[in-house]
């Protein structure tokens, strides 16, 4: 090989991937396409400088500095409105007509595939970055992961210049869903085992450290099998999992080639070298009927999970005149599927309890594969709900999986009893063992007296805290902290930030590298601003955004205990329910002397003021349509550093409404409440 071959020997790998990877037909053996991939391996190693970014082997890279950036998508990522009945599609064409007077068929009609929506670009043909959807506005950089995908192409089928966008769905196909779910459940098995082991070899603590760095527990479903594979930091792992791209949307198209339809749009897709989904055209209510329920009924014939069909007025001419609400396209719309049921046993009834100390029944079932997941267990939610369904012990259930995703225990059938069932009876004794329930007015689900107290829901605290959602300590997951409280190297929240290297290297299959690793995300974490440490601390109904709102307002943490209730009612975001746990929690004096210890350690309690004292002060804001000239969340960050908050919703406490292009009901709402309505500009004068 030399270097002029090099673009021959990668065209022929790449049209080997998508011959075996989209369209199923192989074009050369697993053997010489391994030999042809070394060979071009080998040359690049020798020849660095000769490496293409859109070479086979750069699949799987390291993990960049950038990896799960969040970052803004150049046009938002829109979710669809829901249909669940044929009346509500004729509602949906009602709506249309009343914008346009065109014809809208043919409506183009596919599968609704159960995946995860993931934003592509490519600059003149390779491949440049790879995004979640996120929230629809920002999304996470997973580009490392993206490029692992084998049925993705790093470079376009054809020449393109400009630079163009593709959206679609990361998907694992069923058959590889059950098959890695099969080897999890024998590593979890594997790893109970080694854990178990004395004096473990070399070999058995390097086979313990593989297990965890893949995870061992089965995923409920293959949507979170494929999440889950595309969210690790190590690419490797991610290559081993067969995850794939369906593309079904062009957009941000600067390049020569034209489309007209959706139609038009998927086979261009396919021309670059895409899967796509079949694409079936429409032209009454009673052909749509039909396809509707041709696809239901080929639903489980699919390589991949299905919760419904997507419908989409093809011309793409309409579809620019038809436009978009503030959350959704008019011209789709997602006719979802009855949720699947399956019959099976009820075998037990068993308690879990939370961080906050809440405590749910929980099914315990005789799995069952229900719209391909196997379902064990199901939340019960309360009490209450077991008796209102009547279930008993030994009762044949029917099991939904909920959105297709969630399961839930739908009915019991009562018909089919022998007299083996008994009636479940709530326990008086929380799991814990060491204190009782309580169940409190006004309150559905009971909770464990002993509160903070409760060993269960101090692990899960704990757990809470280190989590992505808390203060995000890399290397203390749940196995760590159930290592760490088994050798009663903590006991509190606090004690995280006594360990050190000394006391990890003595845990069984802990080396050197895991130790020092640990130490130094705690010791990161301790810079965590005061917004992230305030969501850590698990107070009921204080979530992420509560928590910047109170920083926002109060300025740091102790102010925020500080504040009486009244002072808390006139945030605007505030409820009734922030306020009363927020006054129970600092009631607890353990509370109060874990903050103390936490600022001790280092913790910043107080947010550095940025704000600018301006005419926005004190001022709030909604935003609604399409910014023409600064991204959303730059605009936010400028009403915010000119002493504004910006909230969601349009209440009679909104002070002013934003309005870029295309604006939602947010508009209407405001003229109805009299809210003062701003173009950007008028915005940026005011500041000025």
């Amino acid at each position: 090989m030399n270097g002029k071959d090099i673009d021959k020997v990668i065209e022929e790998l790449s049209q080997a991937e998508h011959a075996y990877y989209v369209l199923n037909k192989p074009i050369m053996s697993d053997g010489e396409y391994d030999k042809l991939f070394n060979e071009l391996k080998q040359y690049e190693i020798n020849h660095p400088n000769e490496i293409k970014e859109y070479s086979p082997t750069q699949r799987v890279t390291g993990t960049p500095d950038n990896a799960f950036d969040q970052i803004e998508h150049r046009q938002r990522m829109y979710s669809l409105d829901n249909a669940e009945d044929i009346n509500d599609i004729t509602k949906w064409f009602e709506r249309l007509n009343k914008i346009t007077d065109k014809e809208l068929y043919p409506i183009s009609l596919e599968p609704k595939i159960d995946g995860l929506a993931i934003s592509i670009t490519y600059r003149d043909g390779i491949l440049q970055q790879g995004l979640t959807r996120g929230d629809g506005v920002t999304g996470e950089d997973v580009t490392h992961n993206v490029k692992t995908i084998m049925n993705l192409p790093l470079r376009l089928n054809t020449s393109t210049k400009g630079e163009i966008e593709i959206r679609g769905e990361i998907y694992m196909p069923t058959e590889s869903f059950n098959q890695l779910n099969k080897k999890r459940k024998k590593d979890e098995e594997l790893l109970k085992h080694l854990k178990s082991l004395k004096n473990p070899t070399s070999d058995e603590k390097s086979l313990i450290a593989k297990i965890r760095s893949e995870g061992g527990s089965a995923f409920i479903n293959s949507r979170n099998a494929a999440a889950g594979s595309l969210r690790q930091k190590d690419s490797s792992i991610t290559s081993k999992r067969d995850i794939r791209l369906l593309a079904y949307q062009l957009i941000d198209h600067t390049t020569q080639d034209a489309f007209s339809s959706h139609e038009e749009q998927t086979n261009l897709l396919k021309k670059y070298g895409f899967e796509t989904n079949s694409v079936y055209l429409t032209n009454s209510i009673k052909d749509i009927e039909s396809t509707l329920q041709r696809i239901e009924n080929k639903r489980n014939n699919y390589a991949y999970q299905i919760d419904g069909v997507v419908m989409k007025v093809n011309s793409t001419a309409i579809q620019d005149e038809l436009g978009f609400t503030a959350k959704s396209p008019r011209w789709a719309i997602a006719f979802k599927f009855q949720a699947e049921e399956q019959t099976t046993k009820l075998l037990d009834i068993k308690l879990q309890t939370g961080r906050t100390g809440a405590v749910t029944p929980v099914a315990v079932l005789e799995p069952v594969n229900v719209g391909g997941a196997l379902v064990s267990f199901a939340s019960l939610h309360n009490p209450d709900e077991i008796s209102r369904k009547d279930l008993r012990i030994n009762d044949y259930v029917v099991v939904r999986r909920a959105g297709d995703v969630i399961p839930e225990v739908v009915s019991s059938l009562d018909k089919r009893r022998d007299g083996s069932q008994t009636k479940w009876n709530m326990p008086s004794t929380c799991p814990c063992g060491d204190f009782k329930i309580n169940f409190i007015r006004d309150e559905k689900v009971p909770r464990c007296s002993g509160g903070t107290s409760c060993k269960i829901a101090k692990k899960e605290s704990i757990i809470f805290f280190a989590s992505r959602t808390g203060l995000e300590i890399d290397g203390m997951g749940k196995e760590t902290i159930e290592s760490l409280l088994t050798f009663d190297l903590i006991k509190e929240v606090e004690d995280i930030f006594s360990l050190k290297y000394e006391d990890l290297i003595k845990l069984p299959q802990w080396e050197d590298k895991k130790a020092s690793n640990l130490i130094t995300s705690i010791e990161n974490s301790i810079k965590s601003p005061p917004s992230r440490l305030l969501t850590a601390l698990g107070i009921r109904f204080i979530g992420k955004r509560t928590a910047n709102l109170l920083i926002q307002n109060f300025g740091s943490i102790n102010k925020i205990l500080e504040a009486k209730s009244e002072d808390l009612e006139k945030i605007h975001g505030i409820s009734v329910s922030v306020i009363n746990s927020l006054n129970e929690w600092k009631l607890v004096e353990k509370n109060l002397l874990t903050l103390n210890t936490l600022q001790e350690k280092g913790f910043n309690f107080e947010e550095i003021n940025t704000v600018i004292d301006s005419k926005l002060s004190g001022k709030t804001f909604v935003i609604t349509g399409t910014l023409q000239n600064s991204n959303r969340q730059d605009f936010i960050n400028l009403i915010e550093k000119n002493g504004g908050l910006v909230t969601t919703s349009i209440s009679k406490n909104t002070d002013f409404l934003i309005s870029g292009s295309n604006p939602g009901s947010k508009f209407k709402k405001a003229v109805e409440l009299k809210v003062e309505i701003l173009s950007e500009n008028e915005l940026l004068d005011l500041i000025i």
